[in-house]
């Protein structure tokens, strides 16, 4: 990470200290204008503010990245998540599969945990050591008991599911991250369900995360397209953040290699799409017309992308299936390369592997897509990761903070006429005391100060 970036953390951190000052000093001179019993409240704010500013420092020192996965419907957000993982752990299927949110955290050894949560039909508890195709298979079992019973059961509250695996985003993407970085994929329910009760608090984390969203290439139907865009657009909304820490995927992008002329026709679909989109957001969303023209929209094929990985695993039945569904649903991609390969997959050597893999990696716009997530986290990591800290402080301890000194002060600087007049020197430096102090406790203003400057 870049010495620029360090110095956003050191200087919000140093702030934070400074405002912890500000405060001692504050209520010492404010508290020879109050009553006695005025003490335990402002030995309760201290002592709470000791607490949140702990933690806000240990959370600028071990900050958490979170990316978040959604999409439109029938978009292939299921299998990007899989594709950021390098391997099949969430559920995919033709109907839509999304229930409930999955989180993700990075962890040199895999585990799941599915949730208690009220009225499970499913399975929960925690599996250690667990392999891939278990972690599919419970998570399988739990959003089909979900899918089937929510509607019979409209208070059934979907699972929630914790996988701690070693993903591949974090491994090989060379991310310029501080060491103590935690780094996590919260995989959210397709935008049908975005809005289910039961996904509020996850919906909550997202405010400030990189959103990456799929938006589906194939469908045609110029109906169901004007629909796609409308649910883009809620997407928006309903995480309530800027377009600029959005990241669109334009999935299923291979569909073209099937016309004559499919450059062409590909690129014609993009620059529409990105227009179409910007057009939309820009009509709903006229706060954001200058991060809605920044807007970064990518190509990308999730399903030939994670085949590309899952040929180059070491273990020969998994690289054995991958290399029977890429010949199967992608012969386009490869054509060039089946000429030269036995037509049964299962005499591809490692060297033909490669070959396969290195074709529908270069031919789904992998790398490009990987590149675009990396250059976006590397540039905006303190966008990403420092609101949601600075929020936290506030909630736990800041806003009761200005809240009090706020009505503290006005009530001293209302009090009689007479004792108005007697104090007008007091006053009079008290308002100065006030107005820095709430001035100093305003953290985000240094985040948006660097940011403007960049």
């Amino acid at each position: 990470m870049s010495n620029q970036v360090y110095k956003v953390f050191e200087e919000i951190e140093s702030k934070a200290k400074l405002l912890a000052q500000c405060w001692n000093n504050f209520h010492t001179e404010i508290s020879q204008h109050l009553p006695e019993s005025y003490k335990p409240e402002i030995q309760e704010l201290s002592n709470n503010l000791e607490i949140a500013l702990n933690q806000l420092i240990y959370e600028l020192q071990n900050p958490t990245l979170t990316l978040a996965t959604t999409g439109t419907t029938s978009s292939g957000k299921s299998t990007l998540v899989n594709l950021l993982c390098g391997a099949e752990i969430v559920p995919v299927a033709v109907s839509e599969m999304s229930a409930g949110a999955v989180t993700i955290e990075y962890s040199k050894e895999k585990s799941l945990i599915i949730h208690e949560t009220p009225g499970a039909l499913w399975e929960c508890g925690e599996w250690r050591g667990i392999s891939d195709d278990k972690i599919y298979q419970r998570l399988y079992q739990a959003m089909i008991s979900y899918i089937e019973n929510r509607e019979t059961q409209p208070n059934l509250a979907c699972p929630q599911s914790t996988i701690f695996y070693p993903f591949r985003l974090l491994k090989e993407s060379q991310l310029q991250l501080p060491k103590a970085t935690r780094v996590r994929i919260l995989d959210l329910p397709g935008l049908a369900y975005v809005g289910d009760q039961g996904n509020a608090n996850v919906i909550k984390q997202c405010r400030e995360a990189l959103c990456i969203v799929t938006y589906n290439s194939a469908e045609t139907d110029s109906q169901k397209v004007k629909s796609l865009l409308q649910e883009v657009v809620q997407q928006v909304k309903d995480l309530g953040g800027s377009p600029a820490r959005m990241l669109f995927a334009l999935n299923r992008i291979d569909v073209f290699r099937a016309d004559r002329n499919w450059p062409e026709s590909e690129n014609r679909f993009v620059e529409k799409a990105i227009r179409d989109i910007k057009n939309e957001l820009s009509e709903q969303l006229k706060e954001y017309t200058e991060d809605i023209e920044n807007l970064k929209v990518v190509k990308l094929s999730t399903w030939p992308a994670l085949l590309a990985l899952q040929i180059q695993n070491q273990d020969d039945f998994y690289s054995a299936e991958a290399c029977k569904k890429a010949d199967n649903h992608f012969n386009g991609l490869i054509e060039d390369i089946l000429e030269d390969l036995p037509r049964n997959t299962q005499r591809w050597n490692r060297h033909d592997k490669n070959r396969v893999a290195q074709a529908l990696w270069e031919k789904s716009y992998g790398e490009e897509f990987q590149e675009n997530i990396r250059e976006h986290i590397n540039k905006h990591f303190p966008q990403l990761v420092i609101p949601q800290i600075i929020e936290r402080f506030n909630i736990a301890a800041g806003n009761a903070i200005a809240e009090w000194s706020t009505q503290t002060t006005n009530a001293v600087l209302n009090s009689s006429e007479k004792w108005y007049q007697k104090e007008c020197e007091n006053i009079a430096e008290i308002r100065s005391k006030i107005k820095s102090f709430l001035e100093s406790i305003n953290l985000k203003q240094d985040l948006r100060n660097w940011h403007s400057d960049r």
